[in-house]
C-alpha cells in the first residue's frame, strides 16, 4: 500500500492533471507571451479587426472610449460565450465591438496540440479619435 502512496506515475499523472485544468480553465489576452498561441491570437485579432467597425454617429459626435470583452472560441472554431466585462459608458461603442465579434465567427478550429476544448480571450478594445484597435 505503501508503495502505491509513493509512485512516481500517480503522482506524475496527479500533476499533469492539475496543470491541464490550469490550462484549460485560464484566460488569454491577444498579447500573451506564450509562444503557442502567437500565430493563432495575430490571426484572430487581424480577422476581428478587419471586420470590427467605429459606430459612424459615435465618430460623428467625437466619442471614444474603450471596453473589455471575454470570449470563448470552442474546439471546433465555435463562437461560444461573450461576456462585456467592462462598459466603454457607450452602448453604440460595446455594441459594434460585440457584434465584430459574432460577425468574424466561426473562426478556426483551435490546434490539437494544445489539449483544450475552449480558449477564452480578454480583449482590451480601443476606440479613439484617429481610429481603432485592439490589444
Amino acid at each position: 500500500m505503501r508503495e502505491k502512496l509513493f509512485d512516481r506515475g500517480v503522482i506524475g499523472d496527479v500533476a499533469k492533471r492539475n496543470v491541464d485544468r490550469e490550462a484549460r480553465e485560464r484566460t488569454f489576452t491577444f498579447d500573451t507571451k506564450e509562444f503557442r498561441y502567437l500565430v493563432y491570437n495575430r490571426r484572430l485579432k487581424e480577422r476581428i479587426e478587419s471586420i470590427w467597425v467605429y459606430p459612424r454617429d459615435a465618430a460623428a459626435r467625437g466619442i471614444y472610449g474603450d471596453l473589455v470583452i471575454r470570449f470563448t472560441i470552442l474546439r471546433n472554431g465555435e463562437l461560444g460565450a461573450v461576456e462585456l466585462v467592462r462598459t466603454s459608458g457607450y452602448k453604440s461603442l460595446d455594441d459594434a465591438a460585440i457584434k465584430a465579434l459574432y460577425d468574424g465567427a466561426p473562426y478556426w478550429p483551435l490546434p490539437k496540440e494544445w489539449g483544450l476544448d475552449a480558449y477564452t480571450i480578454e480583449g482590451f478594445f480601443i476606440y479613439t479619435l484617429y481610429g481603432y484597435y485592439i490589444m
